[in-house]
């Protein structure tokens, strides 16, 4: 049995949230003794990474990828898939090239659920349909995108097998003397950068952002306001690891579309020991854990949060959370029995 995994998004180039997943599932896979290839999007010259890596990197060209990147999974997937090769998708878009090979050899196809890819959908378009038609099982990342498949009207046949984060938790993170509060995210409008920077003024601590995005140019830098840009994931780690706390306090459209999925960064900051804060939109409640949820984010309880930043069993509390919910055998133990 060997495993496939179609990504556009994935590192060197990416560093979001899809790529990221997507890196470190493959690794998870791969340590687990399992065979796998990784189809991911070419761009630009990524020999270097690609050949670190402890598994199979095939690099997919094409134009348009909003609009034919099922087309070009398709494509690039003749010759790889047969009875005995498990597909994972990252987004339903990719899964609607591979259909005819999946239909043609009885593989076993799922489908992640990440975000944006279903909270930005007012109805079920027709692409969905058919995925939903043919797949083996749907493998959101949290509850909360279990529930947006139900929503809209996803076939409740295909069955629904929420998959842990298989992200690296560190034995001994190095931490150091932590102070401030990070922020890490592709810098949209809906990811409440806004209010990050008004708990840390209010707090009065420093706040530093890990990212970039259209909303970037909405806040201007001052002393207690660091804008580092995008960084290599071990950069931001690094950062995460030496933080008094991360923030994550997105928002969602007027009409209720586009909440946040889940929020990596703050599994990612809890597998380091350092506190999350978030608030009740999407799946960011599932990241946060026993971490902080803030009812009002636009005027948090200071006091509150304060308290929560200085009790040190907040980290740890943090960390031992994530280890027993999350991490590389929980998402590996959760796709083979999808996949059973």
């Amino acid at each position: 049995m060997s495993w496939l995994l179609l990504t556009q998004d994935f590192p060197p180039t990416f560093t979001g949230g899809i790529a990221n997943w997507a890196d470190d599932l493959a690794t998870a896979l791969s340590e687990a003794g399992e065979r796998v290839v990784v189809l991911a999007r070419a761009t630009g010259d990524t020999r270097l990474h690609d050949q670190s890596c402890p598994y199979k990197v095939v690099r997919m060209h094409g134009r348009s990828w909003g609009r034919f990147q099922g087309l070009w999974a398709g494509l690039h997937a003749v010759g790889r898939v047969s009875r005995a090769t498990r597909i994972v998708a990252a987004t339903w878009p990719l899964a609607t090239g591979i259909l005819p090979l999946v239909r043609a050899t009885g593989a076993w196809l799922g489908v992640a659920c990440h975000g944006s890819d279903l909270t930005r959908l007012r109805e079920c378009p027709e692409g969905l349909q058919k995925v939903a038609e043919r797949a083996d099982a749907f493998l959101p990342v949290s509850r909360f995108l279990a529930g947006e498949l139900d929503r809209l009207g996803v076939s409740e046949a295909v069955p629904r097998q929420v998959l842990p984060m298989p992200l690296q938790i560190p034995v001994d993170p190095v931490i150091g003397r932590r102070s401030g509060l990070v922020m890490l995210a592709r810098l949209t409008p809906l990811k409440g950068l806004d209010r990050s920077v008004s708990l840390a003024q209010g707090l009065g601590m420093k706040l530093t952002v890990i990212g970039d995005g259209p909303a970037r140019a909405a806040v201007s830098g001052s002393g207690s306001l660091t804008m580092m840009g995008r960084l290599p994931r071990e950069d931001a780690m690094r950062h995460l690891a030496r933080a008094r706390g991360c923030v994550l306090l997105p928002r969602t459209d007027r009409d209720g579309t586009g909440a946040e999925g889940l929020g990596l960064c703050l599994l990612e900051a809890a597998a380091r020991g350092t506190p999350v804060i978030g608030c009740r939109t999407g799946g960011v409640p599932e990241a946060v854990g026993p971490g902080l949820l803030l009812d009002d984010p636009d005027r948090p309880a200071l006091k509150r949060v304060r308290t929560f930043l200085l009790d040190p069993r907040s980290g740890e509390q943090a960390r031992a959370w994530v280890k027993a919910t999350h991490g590389p055998e929980a998402a590996v133990a959760a796709l083979r029995a999808a996949a059973s």
